[in-house]
């Protein structure tokens, strides 16, 4: 059993990250930027970039290696439950209602961006090599332009709220576009994160045909408990413990499944969530079981490690920094200007070209996703995954002004409990 001193450092822990990142998420949202950006950098405070340097000492104690794994464990558990409510909240009906101008853009916006991204890792091979120190060029190659490929969906979410967007058609063409290149983004992690992990191209074929064999089973044998439970709730059963915790336990297995078959467990939890009853008040039944939780506890914990991975004092010489300049002209440029043209081409009036161009641009949460997956594979360095955790900042911090220079200001405040998918 463990001694009091063995879990009061942790539970400390845990205190100190949560009233650290709400803190944090307030002030972002008082500045008219979405939550999740001061909960990323409430994590970079606590870390080696901050605390590390003004109390080296507390930070090493705070977070210590046995406390850091302790937070992973946890921080990964919010993060598989999150995943399953993105699962959840993706409206399959207004992807198809919109499939066709909305899959030209998704197109583009994701084709540039990761073509650039897989040339800057060609690059990077040849000018900064330690950034990139996996055995095989192709994985980290594709990581980066993943990365540089990637849309936030829940953040996009919240910014067309707090600006009036989401019942306008510019809201409607931003959501649908943002969803098929988060189903998109998802796939080709998968189909990345197998490379990684595999000695082979045939082995990251067998892991994912294994995901893609899992999937059919997720999605269509679970189709018959799927309509008895749209039934059972559609008339006045509600969801008791015994099945709130099947549901929940089942997100949590089908994780495990996907990171047997070699892929990532993010993917399955994800999946189970796609399984869900389509039904709405079934749905917001199941986010109000594991909202709070869920985004005030254990998400933090994930932005705490990815914090405590972030060394900003790493990047210590000026071909670091200049790696991060051009980074970012490559994140922004391919995002932008794929989305931005095509949608042009497709006659979408230019204003709101422009801002859908933008929206496309934020990454917030979804970016620490695919860099922490990239640092764990060792496909990425700590500068690299530095250079990305203030690319992901930058990005979506951008966003809200220069849609406010467009003529897109936000029209109403931030309400406590909004849609889940959108608080982050």
């Amino acid at each position: 059993m463990a001694s009091p001193s063995d879990l009061a450092t942790p539970m400390l822990a845990v205190a100190v990250i949560t009233a650290t990142a709400q803190l944090f998420g307030t002030l972002a949202q008082r500045c008219h930027q979405p939550r999740v950006v001061g909960e990323i950098v409430g994590g970079i405070v606590l870390g080696p970039s901050l605390l590390g340097v003004l109390a080296p000492a507390l930070e090493s104690q705070l977070f210590s290696a046995p406390v850091r794994s302790q937070l992973n464990l946890l921080g990964q558990l919010g993060l598989v439950l999150f995943m399953f409510l993105v699962g959840l909240e993706l409206n399959l009906g207004l992807l198809r209602s919109r499939l066709p101008l909305a899959s030209r853009i998704t197109t583009a916006g994701l084709v540039l961006p990761l073509s650039l991204g897989v040339a800057l890792a060609g690059l990077f091979e040849i000018w900064l090599p330690e950034l990139l120190p996996g055995h095989r060029l192709l994985s980290g190659a594709l990581f980066m332009g993943t990365a540089m490929a990637i849309t936030a969906f829940p953040v996009l979410a919240r910014i067309l709220r707090d600006r009036g967007l989401h019942n306008q058609p510019l809201g409607a063409l931003a959501i649908t576009t943002a969803a098929i290149d988060d189903a998109l983004g998802w796939i080709l992690l998968a189909a990345v994160v197998a490379l990684a992990r595999s000695a082979s191209a045939w082995g990251a074929l067998g892991s994912l045909l294994g995901t893609a064999a899992w999937a059919l089973v997720v999605l269509v044998g679970t189709r018959p408990l799927r309509n008895l439970l749209e039934q059972h709730y559609k008339r006045g059963r509600d969801l008791g413990p015994l099945l709130q915790s099947a549901l929940f336990s089942g997100a949590l297995l089908s994780a495990v499944v996907t990171e047997w078959l070699g892929v990532h467990l993010i993917f399955g939890a994800f999946l189970w969530g796609l399984a869900m009853p389509r039904y709405g008040p079934f749905r917001r039944r199941l986010e109000l079981q594991l909202e709070t939780v869920v985004l005030r506890l254990l998400l933090p914990l994930f932005f705490a490690i990815s914090g405590l991975s972030t060394r900003i004092g790493s990047l210590n010489t000026p071909s670091l920094w200049l790696a991060l300049l051009v980074v970012l002209v490559v994140a922004i440029s391919g995002k932008f200007l794929g989305t931005w043209a095509v949608a042009r081409l497709s006659g979408v009036e230019s204003r709101e070209a422009q801002a859908l161009g933008w929206l496309m641009n934020t990454r917030g949460l979804t970016e620490l996703v695919i860099l922490n997956v990239g640092l764990a594979q060792g496909v990425i360095s700590t500068e690299l995954f530095t250079i990305g955790v203030l690319m992901a900042l930058v990005t979506t911090v951008m966003t809200g002004p220069l849609l406010g220079r467009l003529g897109y200001g936000i029209v109403q405040r931030p309400v406590a409990g909004a849609a889940l998918r959108a608080e982050p």
